[in-house]
């Protein structure tokens, strides 16, 4: 409890502070968690539906990273659909088919070199958080390597990243997936998901530590996302929080998108907006998380 104190006090003042060290363009790459309206703009305006959800985000706020874009005293990254530098789309994976249709991070990064003319500002920062539909999507596609095809995917963008210039990376594991409201009431699932988690966690800190070791000049941030939410799930009042288990909206049993806010539920002490996406108070806990491993990493 002293340990988690400590930590959530220094994410405030750090937070409040808005350290602006460091000063660099940010570029995103992932899913759900990270996007800022790619998967709204490419569907007209019409998913996830608003204003349930805010603005083309898949929560009832900002995503993290444009609190994190903020704190570090940088231009927030708008979609790469509406020439902006958050090129994450709703369903995307590491690697591989998406149910949705949408790009995956190395044709997202691919998309950013194109387009960068396969040049990459060392002063820049380059944002990858993936992993949760190559477990949600890998089985239902009866893949039988999409953890080892998520792991490639993500080496594959942050070498290419690094050849191209990048130099400053920050990497995000996963939550326990078993532990979303569409999964944790659901035994067998919940048990089968936590370990595609913990396996896909494991092989990604394996790769980061080699990359940090093979690539002499790369500054990476290995961020334990894991770690924060079990800590949330632990303590909740500690984050100013009090549901940790529970969707604050009701949500399509197939689709897991929420379509009205839960009786009674207030999303500002709830750690899940819907199905599997967290609150926007849950994204701002994210992004002061984020920043201190980035700063840690960034001054090294």
């Amino acid at each position: 409890m002293r340990i988690q104190v400590k930590w959530f006090v220094a994410a405030i003042v750090v937070f409040a502070l808005q350290i602006t060290n460091c000063r660099a363009e940010i570029y995103v790459f992932g899913d759900s968690l990270s996007e800022a309206g790619n998967f709204y703009t490419a569907s007209g305006g019409t998913f996830p539906p608003s204003p349930l959800y805010f603005n083309g985000r898949f929560s009832n706020g900002k995503a993290w990273i444009e609190h994190f874009a903020a704190a570090v005293g940088e231009p927030v990254p708008t979609p790469s659909l509406l020439g902006g530098t958050n090129f994450a789309f709703n369903g995307a994976r590491a690697a591989g088919i998406s149910l949705y249709g949408t790009p995956d991070v190395t044709q997202q990064v691919s998309s950013y070199l194109l387009a960068s003319n396969g040049t990459a500002d060392s002063d820049d920062i380059f944002v990858i958080w993936a992993g949760a539909n190559d477990i949600f999507f890998g089985p239902q596609l009866s893949e039988s390597n999409f953890i080892p095809n998520a792991i490639a995917g993500i080496k594959w963008s942050i070498e290419a990243l690094y050849d191209a210039g990048a130099r400053k990376i920050v990497v995000l594991d996963l939550p326990p997936l078993g532990q979303t409201p569409f999964f944790n009431t659901i035994p067998e699932a919940s048990i089968q998901l936590d370990a595609a988690t913990s396996a896909f966690n494991s092989a990604l800190s394996s790769l980061t530590g080699s990359l940090r070791g093979n690539l002499s000049h790369l500054r990476i941030a290995d961020v334990k996302i894991s770690r924060l939410f079990q800590s949330i799930t632990r303590t909740p009042r500690l984050f100013g929080l009090k549901n940790v288990t529970d969707s604050a909206t009701l949500f399509d049993p197939v689709s897991g998108i929420g379509y009205a806010a839960a009786p009674g539920a207030d999303a500002n002490r709830y750690l899940f907006w819907d199905s599997v996406h967290p609150t926007a108070k849950a994204h701002k806990i994210i992004a002061a998380y984020v920043l201190i491993d980035y700063k840690l990493e960034c001054f090294r």
